[in-house]
């Protein structure tokens, strides 16, 4: 039986990739229907970026790092030693184009590893389009809405939904009839909920 589950994320939230493994980990014991709803944490970063020594200090990041390759490792994820936080408007945007196109779980993945294991700028157009071109997607028509801001609409919409359903941390995991899950949780945690919603139906 399906179990639909809502996640609000961001490109640069390093647990929402982490989540990302653990939900396709979990799809092959579980039916999961994921939706995945776009939640800007810094729109008031620049396009070039900030230098994360900006928001933590150094010891901090690198723990946070360690942290995420060592979660990350079960479900093959790396992050690279992070210099600098980017603007993820523009990678939400084209999400949502290839959301419409068929192939948003494959651009999602590929966005997660540009930015966080490959330490690309995810906000430089460029690097969006390429992570685009690697998905099979149209390049020149995304490029198209995104100098239109066609999907900019329905980005700013996840976030409201976000502030409407008391999302106060990324990632947030709703599954049907369970309580919300938040933050950098296990497995465990999620296997719960899924096994608690089948019970449930």
């Amino acid at each position: 039986m399906p179990i639909n589950m809502t996640i609000f994320s961001d490109f640069v939230c390093p647990f929402c990739f982490v989540g990302s493994g653990i939900i396709d980990h979990l799809k092959r014991d579980f039916d999961i229907r994921d939706a995945w709803v776009p939640h800007e944490l810094h729109p008031e970063t620049p396009p070039e970026g900030r230098p994360l020594d900006d928001l933590v200090d150094r010891f901090d990041l690198d723990q946070v790092i360690m942290t995420c390759n060592q979660r990350g490792e079960p479900y093959g994820i790396r992050f690279a030693r992070a210099e600098r936080l980017f603007n993820s408007r523009l990678a939400l945007e084209a999400a949502e184009f290839a959301r419409d196109a068929g192939r948003y779980h494959d651009f999602h993945g590929r966005m997660f590893r540009a930015g966080f294991t490959e330490g690309r700028n995810i906000a430089d157009i460029a690097v969006v389009l390429d992570v685009a071109a690697r998905t099979g997607l149209d390049t020149e028509e995304l490029a198209a809405a995104l100098a239109d801001h066609r999907f900019a609409a329905r980005v700013a919409d996840g976030s409201r939904q976000a502030r409407e359903a008391g999302v106060t941390a990324l990632p947030t995991f709703i599954v049907e009839g369970q309580p919300r899950i938040t933050g950098a949780v296990d497995e465990s945690v999620l296997r719960r909920a899924l096994e608690a919603a089948l019970k449930a139906a």
